[in-house]
Order: structure tokens, then sequence, then C-alpha cells
């Protein structure tokens, strides 16, 4: 990741920090409040796990006109670009849990937080002009300068919402990224299952697949990793292919 992408990151982080002193100094948990459903919905939902990882990364589904383009200004929301991020995710279910991959649980500290140390020289790294498509490249010309300006404009309205809001978010990105994305998906817990033979550590979950949106169905994902919908069996549940489902899908791509 480039250094504005990892200066990003470190301001997320100190404005996380920020919001939860604020929060115990002044004896009220609303920004707080505030700033985690904004992630959960906003950002984890719509911009990283449906933008970002089924749109971009896989191009699960194809949409167009209005919502095509409310799924690439929700990247923004994440911190990452989707070029970047669709290059590193594909690069793990290439290599997904094996020595070269960049999201292992079994890397150290320092790889897994390669959005924020700038970690990129992996093997087998994929080329970007394989992720992208006439409009992208024009966003990701543009990318930074957005960005950038999204924050100035949301600063100059409030200072809170900038923030506590639109960078904590990032930072909480970040944090379930790590945890949810890259150890307790590949690791097996209570409630984890198997129901695809992979060759690698990818387990579904009865419990994350809720806490974690549908994305805790990770073994039916490295089977189908084009599918929108996670959910497999009958009692499985995806509440983002839901969402593609209701609100976004034109065409699914098997």
């Amino acid at each position: 990741m480039n250094l504005f992408n990892r200066a990003i990151a470190a301001v997320a982080f100190v404005s996380l920090f920020c919001l939860v002193y604020y929060c115990i100094a002044s004896g009220t948990v609303f920004w707080l409040i505030i700033s985690y459903l904004y992630y959960k919905i906003v950002v984890g939902l719509l911009g990283n796990q449906i933008a970002q990882h089924r749109y971009f990364s896989h191009r699960g589904f194809v949409v167009q006109g209005f919502k095509k383009y409310l799924l690439y200004f929700s990247t923004m929301t994440t911190g990452a670009n989707p070029v970047s991020y669709a290059v590193a995710h594909r690069h793990h279910h290439i290599h997904s849990d094996t020595a070269t991959d960049l999201h292992s649980w079994k890397n150290t500290i320092w790889d897994i937080f390669s959005p924020i140390t700038g970690r990129t020289s992996y093997k087998g790294k994929i080329k970007y002009s394989t992720v992208l498509d006439n409009d992208l490249k024009k966003f990701h010309a543009w990318y930074n300068h957005v960005m950038i300006a999204a924050i100035v404009v949301t600063a100059l309205v409030s200072w809170k919402v900038a923030v506590f809001v639109l960078l904590s978010g990032i930072a909480w990105n970040y944090i379930h990224m790590i945890l949810f994305r890259v150890w307790l998906v590949h690791a097996k817990l209570p409630g984890s299952y198997q129901t695809f033979e992979t060759g690698d550590h990818s387990w579904n979950n009865q419990f994350l697949q809720i806490l974690d949106l549908g994305e805790g169905l990770h073994n039916n994902h490295h089977q189908y990793p084009t599918r929108y919908d996670q959910a497999v069996l009958p009692n499985e549940f995806d509440p983002a292919g839901w969402v593609v489902k209701k609100f976004f899908i034109q065409k699914h791509l098997t």
C-alpha cells in the first residue's frame, strides 16, 4: 500500500483513539454507538463486503447506473483503494494458507498489518491491469483526491463526524478485517464446519455468519468465490448476499 493509504490508516487509528478518549472523558457513548453503526452498515456491509469484496474482487454480479457508482464511492469509507484490495484478495485465493499468502493467519503481526506497515513485496503479485476496467481506471486515478476532498468537506461541516465517524470507521474496518477475515474464518472454533474440501483452512461458522453479516461462510466462499450469495445449505444465511439480491443484482455470474 502506498504512502497515502498508510497515512490515512494511521490517522484513522488516531481518530479511533480520540473517539474512545472523548467518550470516557465526556461520560457518553453516543458517538461510539454512531461510529460503530456507521461502520457495521455503511463501511462493513456496503463498502467492504459488497463493493470491495464481492463486486470489485470477484465480480460476482453486474450492476449499472447509480447503483454502480454507489459501490465505487462506498469503497472510500473503507480506507482501501478497490484496485489494491482486489489484487491482494485475489492473491489470497490463489495462495490460500500457504507460505506466500499475504492474508494468512500464519503470518507475523507485521505482515498481517500490511495495509499500515506497507509490506507489498509478496510473491506472485497479481497485475493491477487484471482488475481494471475503463471506469475503474478513472476512479483509481482520482481516488486519493476524492478521498481527501471527502474528509475535508466533512470536517468543515462537523469535525466530530469527520473524526468520530468517517475516519474512525476506517480503523474499525481494519480491526474487523484482521480479526474476522484473517484469523477467525481460518481457525476451527466452536460452531465451525467445512462443507467442501478446498485444500486450505477456510471454515464456515454458524455464529460468525451472523456477527460478520455473512462473511463467516468462508469455506463456501473459497469453494465458490464468484457467488454473490455465500449461503449454500438451507440453514445458512448471508445478509450481504440478501442485500445484493434485493438492491443491486442485475445478473448473477456462476
